[in-house]
């Protein structure tokens, strides 16, 4: 067990690491050094010693990492850049240990096609990073629900994602847990990343399959609740009397402290709940609306600010967390926006706005540039693909909502005519 020593932040963490009840080695490793603020679970693969050396590896080369961790900027202001900054920086940390393991696969025959999943926690001010390839996960406990924060790169998930089966199907595939990314097995490797804010009580779980696979949900979330020492013996022990085939492996991080937050928390329940029913994240996953929310930041506006002027430049989307926001043209009220509504660039193109949108009440909102969504489009497949067909769907609505204003409009000029004329 370990707390951190920021008097601003203070974390209660603790690992544990059992090798199983049927395999011989223990081919996963960990990270949990607070001092750092770097977490991470790696789980091997490979014959003969394989495994258990890219596991190690891919630690070692974290450790080595954060001796030019770049978080000055971000401490100094927690700006979207700095943001980036540090996420970039944990993107190519994992590429270059997936760099070393992978040259010394090449290297020395006997360990050839090796490699290893790898989850990565980063914690910054009250900030926490992530990076994920493979089939470990973390888990959040937030607000006392329990949401996978990563999406296993395995052939079954892709089939699910991508609308191909359903989760009845893909629990019948032979093939489910084949993976499809792991570091170390090509000489490049994506890797998905996420950021949200903390807050205390919020609780962190890095586990490897040998856990979650054989730890359900509902003995996770139990477990999580309890003190950080305490719930990574519990999960270890569940493990190993369900089986314990695997290696197994839980780093649990909780926040018992921390500096107060922004009204608007990126990745908080409030947040999330309302991505979960918009229309613009229509069929996200848990880790998806995660995802998306690395390029997104809050924003707190007064009871008649205005957000949008006439002609002013679209090159953010906004969502409505909670508020109302209404729309002017002409000195005439034509609309309203409320929780859960995108407005300003959600066609997902640079425009000018012929409206005017002043909030009515105070309200908060999420804001996404516009730059950076379109890279996030372009950068993963999967999400780009549901977002683009969401916005498509909305442009649509509008489209034969004002068609349909219009039709009316003439219908109600024909009638004047038509009572004119008589």
């Amino acid at each position: 067990m370990a707390t951190s020593d920021d008097p601003s932040l203070r974390l209660v963490t603790a690992a544990l690491s059992d090798v199983g009840r049927i395999r011989q080695n223990n081919e996963d490793a960990f990270v949990c050094e607070p001092a750092l603020g770097l977490y991470a679970v790696a789980d091997g693969m490979g014959g003969h010693a394989g495994g258990e050396v890219a596991s190690a590896m891919a630690m070692a080369s974290l450790r080595r990492s954060m001796a030019a961790v770049p978080d000055a900027g971000f401490l100094a202001e927690p700006s979207l850049a700095n943001r980036r900054v540090l996420l970039d920086f944990l993107r190519q940390a994992v590429l270059d240990a997936n760099a070393d393991i992978f040259a010394r696969s090449q290297r020395e025959p006997s360990l050839r096609g090796m490699g290893c999943t790898l989850d990565v926690v980063l914690v910054r001010g009250r900030s926490l990073f992530v990076a994920h390839v493979g089939d470990s996960r973390i888990y959040g406990l937030l607000g006392g629900t329990l949401y996978p924060l990563t999406e296993d790169h395995t052939f079954g998930q892709t089939l699910l994602s991508g609308g191909a089966m359903t989760w009845e199907e893909v629990q019948r595939h032979p093939q489910r847990n084949l993976l499809m990314r792991a570091l170390g097995v090509y000489p490049k490797v994506e890797v998905d990343t996420a950021y949200l804010d903390i807050a205390p009580g919020d609780v962190f779980l890095l586990c490897s399959d040998g856990v979650h696979g054989l730890v359900d949900d509902a003995q996770l979330a139990v477990a999580l609740g309890k003190h950080a020492e305490f719930a990574a013996r519990t999960l270890i022990d569940a493990a190993l009397d369900a089986g314990g085939r695997d290696n197994a492996t839980a780093v649990v991080v909780q926040v018992a402290a921390c500096s107060v937050c922004e009204p608007i928390r990126v990745g908080s329940e409030s947040v999330r709940s309302v991505m979960a029913s918009a229309s613009l994240f229509a069929d996200f996953s848990a880790a998806e609306l995660l995802r998306v929310q690395r390029i997104a930041f809050g924003r707190q506006i007064k009871a008649d600010e205005v957000v949008l002027q006439l002609g002013q430049p679209l090159d953010e989307v906004y969502l409505v967390i909670d508020g109302t926001m209404s729309v002017w043209r002409d000195g005439v009220q034509v609309g309203w926006f409320g929780p859960g509504d995108p407005f300003g660039a959600f066609a997902l193109h640079q425009s000018d706005s012929d409206v005017v949108i002043k909030a009515d009440a105070p309200t908060r909102l999420l804001v996404f540039p516009l730059d950076a969504v379109l890279e996030l489009i372009q950068t993963d497949t999967v999400m780009g693909v549901k977002l683009a067909r969401n916005t498509l769907r909305r442009v649509w609505q509008r489209f034969l909502q004002l068609s349909n204003q219009l039709a009316r409009a003439r219908n109600r000029s024909d009638a004047a005519q038509s009572k004119k004329a008589e």
